[in-house]
């Protein structure tokens, strides 16, 4: 090595650098062996693998998050009215938290970036990550935020901010703020029949410390059809709901300001 041309040399210690920056996944085709498509991780936590165990279920994670809300966020989560409120009942997209924890999905997997697309294409909508760049400095606010991710070893480190405060972390009306920090850490395993998806949720606004949770999913056949599935079945239909949901909107805050008027008024 000590003769070895000077090109030579930095030939392999480019190559060594780019590897290194990269964060190589467990292996080459990791592409082929992540794209796919991968089932619920049903609500009471049932289905985790040999050997595995689901941490904080979806249908007991409120028993987790409501003691951790901050005053504020437990004052609104009380004067929310979830069947009204959440943008899943308009066929809209309803979170990360939501759309994207326990729901199936399918995986489209590229050198610079990993789609996934949620069950229920209105209501789960499209998620991209990014591993080719870091976050945008002023990304725009949206339910399910930006998101980028590195590799550290066989682990996708998944980071997303950049939300929107319209959206729920759970089915109790749980709200979060513009400060919502979530990040996940997957990998293959069980020789990539599951994928886990270990999730850590931060919001210093809204929340007096982080939570945390984990899921599986089971890969699908690679045959595997997702039916196809209308949230709503026409768009007068969906015209229709909109209207009705607007309506119920008005009532129930035209109801809180006659109740906040009546208050005021015994103190008086």
């Amino acid at each position: 090595m000590r003769n070895a041309p000077i090109g030579l040399i930095l030939l392999i210690v480019t190559s060594l650098s780019a590897a290194a920056q990269s964060g190589s996944a467990s292996s080459p085709n990791w592409i082929e062996q992540w794209t796919g498509n991968y089932a619920n991780q049903d609500q009471p936590g049932r289905e985790a693998p040999p050997g595995y165990k689901v941490l904080n279920p979806f249908s007991r994670l409120d028993e987790v998050i409501i003691p951790l809300l901050q005053p504020w966020a437990a004052a609104r989560r009380e004067a929310t009215d979830f069947e009204i409120e959440e943008d899943g009942q308009v066929c809209r997209p309803t979170g990360l938290l939501m759309a994207h924890q326990n729901r199936g999905f399918q995986l489209v997997a590229s050198p610079g970036r990993i789609t996934s697309i949620g069950q229920g294409i209105h209501t789960g909508a499209i998620r991209r990550i990014y591993l080719n760049r870091d976050h945008l400095k002023n990304p725009p606010l949206t339910s399910l935020g930006d998101s980028i991710a590195h590799w550290e070893g066989d682990i996708l480190v998944v980071d997303t901010i950049g939300f929107d405060d319209k959206s729920f972390m759970s089915l109790d009306a749980t709200r979060h703020s513009t400060e919502l920090h979530v990040v996940e850490r997957w990998r293959l395993i069980l020789n990539g029949t599951y994928l886990e998806k270990r999730w850590v949720v931060d919001d210093p606004r809204a929340l007096k410390a982080p939570f945390t949770f984990t899921r599986y999913h089971k890969k699908l056949p690679p045959d595997y059809r997702e039916n196809e599935s209308n949230c709503l079945s026409t768009p007068d239909n969906w015209r229709a709901w909109v209207e009705i949901r607007n309506s119920a909107v008005k009532f129930a805050a035209e109801q809180r300001a006659a109740e906040l008027k009546s208050s005021a008024k015994k103190k008086d």
